[in-house]
């Protein structure tokens, strides 16, 4: 049977690879799969960002399939920030997860940016602007794109789990 898939949800800075390291249970039954891992794997520091975006797509979907197949759960780390963005993961995808769900990191902007900040000089850093533009990109996840559940993380409060199939 195939295993769960949790997609992260977040403007850059709002800790979703820190959550998945944070509460990823170690053994063999869970997956992370980050499109920034495959990216810098990908692309070299002096290469554009999104210079090679259809091979880490590619890659981001082969990693993900490969492990639900294997019946593992799968926390896909990249921002899904909106409907067309989780449509064309879900949409990609050759294995039906058994669930799918959002871990939708709800950080305020003024805190992302400053986290990032803290990533001046590095790979991850992100362009103020961009992290602003990408903030009103933001759509909520809804059961029409397939999504079972979804997991709201605000800092210090406690999770929020809003259970699409039963609303």
């Amino acid at each position: 049977m195939a295993g769960k898939l949790f997609i992260l949800m977040g403007i850059p800075g709002a800790g979703k690879s820190s959550f998945v390291s944070n509460h990823i249970k170690s053994g063999f039954t869970q997956a992370w799969i980050s499109r920034d891992m495959i990216r810098f794997d990908i692309v070299k520091e002096n290469e554009p960002y999104f210079s090679k975006e259809n091979e880490v797509f590619k890659k981001f979907i082969e990693q993900i399939d490969f492990h639900l197949a294997d019946g593992y759960d799968v926390f896909a780390d990249a921002t899904h920030l909106n409907k067309k963005s989780r449509a064309k993961l879900l949409k990609n995808l050759t294995v039906k997860p058994q669930e799918i769900s959002v871990i939708w990191l709800q950080t305020p902007l003024d805190e992302c940016i400053k986290r990032n900040e803290n990533r001046a000089g590095t790979r991850t850093y992100v362009p103020v602007s961009q992290i602003c533009r990408m903030a009103k990109s933001l759509q909520a996840p809804t059961f029409d794109e397939g999504i079972d559940k979804v997991y709201i993380i605000k800092p210090n409060e406690e999770m929020q789990i809003i259970d699409l199939k039963e609303n």
